[in-house]
């Protein structure tokens, strides 16, 4: 019995060194996907300058958190399952069909570019930098794409002045532009719900 328990304890040791070696060529692989960020052409794309309360809320809404500061993981398995740094893959997503769009890539292999210019722009580039980005670029339904269009579309306002929910409200464009539609009367009631939801938290 003790010599099958070593047995046992043998395999399960190999096994576990041969996952490491396997986690190990993973990120090797994943790093090697890797855009580098020119946080230039973030900044030259840039028309907007959001408020301190505006990026908390932006936060709350697409990451979940009322941390907006990107959280840099080590280990890979957390940034592929985490919604902490949400901002961090849409800046990605949208830096790599703003100025990647020559790049030949199927949709997996998309997928490892996306996470790995994450990881980058996670360690390289200032959190504000992104969330002013996003809201300068990000399509907001009728109003077309950024911040300056909606908030006047929506709201007649100047974004710096929108109030705490007409903001939540545009934030929730970034999640879902069609289900959280302001336009559409008959989402009215979810739309309305989420945004109560959000502002609660914003409360606390």
């Amino acid at each position: 019995m003790k010599r099958f328990l070593k047995v046992i304890g043998v395999c399960f040791t190999i096994l576990l060194f041969l996952i490491f070696i396997l986690y190990l060529c993973l990120c090797v692989y994943i790093k090697s996907k890797e855009i580098k960020v020119d946080k230039n052409k973030l900044l030259g794309a840039t028309d907007v300058l959001l408020s301190d309360r505006q990026i908390l809320i932006a936060s709350l809404v697409l990451n979940e958190s009322s941390h907006p500061e990107f959280r840099n993981y080590f280990f890979l398995i957390c940034d592929s399952f985490s919604f902490e740094n949400e901002v961090a893959m849409l800046t990605a997503s949208s830096y790599i069909g703003k100025y990647e769009e020559n790049r030949i890539m199927n949709s997996i292999d998309r997928q490892f570019v996306e996470l790995a210019t994450k990881r980058y722009i996670m360690k390289h580039i200032d959190y504000r930098i992104c969330y002013n980005y996003l809201f300068s670029n990000f399509y907001f339904g009728a109003s077309g794409f950024g911040l300056i269009d909606a908030a006047g579309f929506y709201y007649k306002k100047d974004y710096k002045d929108l109030r705490d929910k007409e903001f939540i409200s545009l934030c929730l464009f970034l999640i879902n532009p069609t289900y959280y539609n302001i336009l559409d009367e008959s989402k009215a009631n979810r739309r309305n719900k989420k945004i109560e939801e959000i502002y609660s938290k914003l409360e606390r």
